[in-house]
Formats: structure tokens, C-alpha cells, sequence
């Protein structure tokens, strides 16, 4: 596809992508996006963030458009609006990821509703924690309600759209475990932008970004050849093969380059806005 293309949905990524490696957003990336929504085009955040943390996002940046949340697991109308998917991972599957995770003294963040549940560490009291950003605790993923629960299997108070591990052993089993349930859940494995190991995250088997592209194309009737995908991890492939165009930040690794349109800079070198200028606004500043 060539750059004079008219595009109507933007499906941009947040770590990684918009958001530098220092956790801040780019505001060059911002501002392209503002742009770009003030013309007419419909930019999508497309992210494994939490909806908490997605609508407060959105509302600060003046995006009023579909958010896709969770990996696809949740896909919002708009920040305020209503729910079009709802997705979470059988309890069956849940309690096995939570209960290996018991026996071996191991982290879970789970999400459920609108909470985030931790196991208690040394000193935490137990039940909700008020006015506390978790992304510290979870890796980058949004804010939400967070309570603190003495084992792993308590936070399964109903299905949960997604369950977070951190430590390298637990990543290890979790997977394993996850291949078995393989018809029933998906693991997806989340890099640092220096290619570290930062975590494995467990989904609903339906929540994928590229199917909630496709639903939120379809209901806002834009041809997926419309769509720009701008994304750094593995988890982005998917969106990537639904949209028309898809552009990699020049931080994502080797595969995820290979996936995609073409490769752009980098999440700190303003990659985004790169993709937005190039793509959509033709070289307007």
C-alpha cells in the first residue's frame, strides 16, 4: 500500500510503542494522533492494559474512539461508552494457573472485573489498597483497584480476563501449563524494550488484538485495508495481520519487524509519530 492511501483507523499500541521506555507517553506520538483524530480518522488505543487505565488514558488525551483493552479480552464502544466483547478465561483453567502458583510461593496479578488481585507480600495488609497505581506491580499495565489476597486461588472471585506472572521459573511452568489448556486460554510473553523477559501474560483463547481489530472495523464499517496497525511486540502480530498497513517501532524484535509493512524508529526516537506523519497526515508537522 502507498503512502497517499486514505486511512480510517489508526490501531496504535501503548508500551513500546506511544510510550517511551521511561513509561512516558512521546508527546510528538500525542500530538500526531490528536492530529489525526481532529481529520477525521478514528484512532484506537489497541493495548493488554487494564480498561481502568485505558478510559483514564484516553480522557487525557482527548481520544474519544474505541479502545481495544486486556489484549482483546474487552472492547469498548469509546471510553464512556458500552461494552462490545467481553471475554475471560475459564475458572478451570484460572484455578490451575493460580494453584501452581500457590504451591511454588509465586505472584499472580489477576484481573478481575475491575480489580487487580495480588498475593501478599511481607507486611501487606490484606484487602483493597486505595489510591495506588499498580504498574509497578503488574509491569506497565494500567491502573485499577488493587486488593491484596493471601493466596492466588482468592482472587478467583469470578472468571478473570487476564493473569500476570513475573518471575522466570513461574514463566516457565505457567507456559507449560497454559499449552495444555491451549483450546481454552492463550500465553502471550511480554519483552522489556532491551530484550529482557519481563513477563507471561494468560488471556481468554478468543482475546487477540487482531480479532478486536476486526470487530471494531467492522462495526465502525472501515475496510481493514483503512487500518494502520503501529505496535513492538509479538502480541501486536496479530493486529498487524488484519490491518491493511502495519509499521514495527524499531525497538520490536527481529519477528515482529518481519511481520509488519515496514519497520519505523524506535518507541523513544518518536516512532509513532513517524507512522502517523507518513502514513495518514502525508508530512504534515
Amino acid at each position: 500500500m502507498n503512502g497517499s492511501f486514505s486511512f480510517g483507523i489508526i490501531s496504535v499500541d501503548l508500551d513500546g510503542t506511544l510510550f517511551r521506555s521511561d513509561g512516558m507517553p512521546a508527546p510528538e506520538g500525542v500530538r500526531m494522533l490528536q492530529a489525526a483524530a481532529q481529520a477525521g480518522v478514528r484512532v484506537v488505543v489497541n493495548t493488554t492494559r487494564n480498561a481502568a487505565g485505558v478510559r483514564q488514558l484516553c480522557t487525557q488525551l482527548g481520544l474519544s474512539d474505541p479502545m481495544i483493552c486486556t489484549n482483546g479480552a474487552q472492547v469498548f464502544a469509546s471510553p464512556a461508552g458500552p461494552i462490545w466483547a467481553s471475554y475471560t478465561i475459564p475458572m478451570e483453567v484460572a484455578r490451575a494457573i493460580a494453584k501452581l502458583a500457590d504451591r511454588n510461593g509465586w505472584e499472580v496479578s489477576t484481573s478481575v472485573g475491575s480489580c487487580s488481585y495480588l498475593r501478599q507480600r511481607p507486611g501487606q495488609p490484606l484487602g483493597p489498597v486505595e489510591n495506588r497505581s499498580i504498574a509497578g506491580l503488574e509491569g506497565r499495565q494500567g491502573s485499577s483497584q488493587l486488593v491484596i489476597v493471601s493466596a492466588n486461588e482468592e482472587a478467583l472471585v469470578a472468571e478473570p480476563k487476564r493473569m500476570i506472572l513475573h518471575e522466570p521459573d513461574a514463566i516457565a511452568a505457567a507456559r507449560e501449563l497454559a499449552a495444555r489448556y491451549s483450546q481454552r486460554c492463550r500465553a502471550e510473553t511480554y519483552y522489556e524494550p532491551d530484550g529482557r523477559l519481563h513477563s507471561l501474560c494468560i488471556f481468554p483463547r478468543r482475546a487477540d488484538k487482531g480479532t478486536a481489530l476486526r470487530l471494531v472495523a467492522g462495526k465502525l464499517d472501515i475496510p481493514l485495508e483503512q487500518v494502520l496497525a503501529i505496535g513492538d511486540n509479538p502480541n501486536d502480530m496479530p493486529m498487524f495481520a488484519a490491518a491493511g498497513t502495519s509499521v514495527a517501532m524499531g525497538n520490536a524484535p527481529p519477528e515482529v519487524k518481519d511481520s509488519a509493512t515496514v519497520v519505523g524508529p524506535t518507541n523513544d526516537d518518536e516512532g509513532v509519530a513517524w507512522a502517523v506523519r507518513r502514513f495518514v497526515l502525508k508530512g504534515r508537522n
